[in-house]
């Protein structure tokens, strides 16, 4: 059986080469300069070489320890992450939800949580549109994409459909009769790249529209909000909207949607499909998620 160095002192080890001084390490660690001290000599002896270059203004690393610390790091966060996964209670569900979804996504979780109150729903809201479960430590996740992606199981949500939408008293000065009417106001782009305003002006051939102009947003609901204060038109999702509308706190000033051909999707790993509350949150937002 192979010895391992030890690894109390692996952890010592990286928190003094974060900081580069036995004095800052210590009282990070909660441990006297000297416990600091003896855990760093105790790795020396047992690789045969210094770990560190002791300096009158600090310390830095040797060769040795350069190439040690990358190792150390990768391997405790590791360690922290699945620890993380085991420790958690089992009747946790931890879900990562895009914070544009989430007023959709809510009232859902709400009434969910009000049946089964056995699983506890734990939301992360997110900017990103995608999970990678292999490092990141959710038991599910919704997504954004023109499929799903592979070694996951998905329940489809709804279908991306554009539309512009506007505060109802934006159109009291200047009303858009036409998508060509839309020279007159500011464009709400969800996207720095500005597609969604590309797409649906080259669908309804409005090529006099420069859909490089306007004020550009890192999401949707970003953008979406701005239009609700009044400050333009933004190209948004009917389906996360469509609450907004009903409401009239946005009004569609044009009656053509279309159909981006992406999904929003939950989705969760092949190797918990079988998990009770796993498969019990599935199965439920797959029969609600129309309500």
């Amino acid at each position: 059986m192979r010895r391992l160095p030890p690894l109390n002192a692996l952890q010592v080890f990286e928190t003094v080469a974060r900081h580069r001084s036995f004095t800052r390490a210590a009282e990070h660690l909660c441990l006297t300069q000297g416990a600091v001290s003896r855990q760093i000599l105790t790795l020396e002896e047992y690789y045969k070489f210094p770990l560190f270059k002791r300096h009158a203004k600090g310390l830095t690393l040797t060769a040795e320890g350069e190439l040690l610390l990358p190792a150390v790091k990768e391997s405790f966060a590791r360690i922290e992450e699945i620890s993380l996964r085991l420790t958690r209670q089992r009747t946790d569900l931890a879900l990562k939800v895009p914070t544009c979804v989430m007023r959709w996504m809510l009232p859902k979780i709400m009434r969910f949580q009000g049946g089964h109150p056995g699983v506890q729903v734990q939301i992360t809201t997110t900017w990103q549109h995608d999970v990678n479960f292999e490092s990141e430590p959710f038991d599910a996740a919704i997504i954004y994409g023109s499929s799903p992606g592979a070694n996951v199981r998905a329940v489809p949500l709804f279908e991306e459909r554009l539309t512009p939408v506007c505060a109802p008293d934006l159109l009291k000065n200047k009303p858009l009769a036409s998508a060509a009417d839309l020279i007159e106001h500011t464009l709400l782009h969800p996207t720095r790249d500005h597609r969604d305003w590309k797409l649906w002006l080259d669908r309804v051939g409005a090529q006099a529209i420069d859909a490089n102009l306007g004020a550009s947003f890192d999401t949707l609901d970003m953008a979406t909000n701005a239009a609700m204060q009044g400050f333009g038109v933004a190209i948004s999702d009917l389906t996360l909207v469509g609450e907004d509308i009903a409401a009239k706190r946005l009004t569609m000033p044009f009656d053509t949607v279309i159909g981006t051909g992406s999904r929003y999707y939950l989705v969760y790993p092949e190797c918990l499909a079988d998990q009770h509350k796993v498969k019990l949150f599935s199965e439920w937002i797959a029969e609600h998620r129309d309500e």
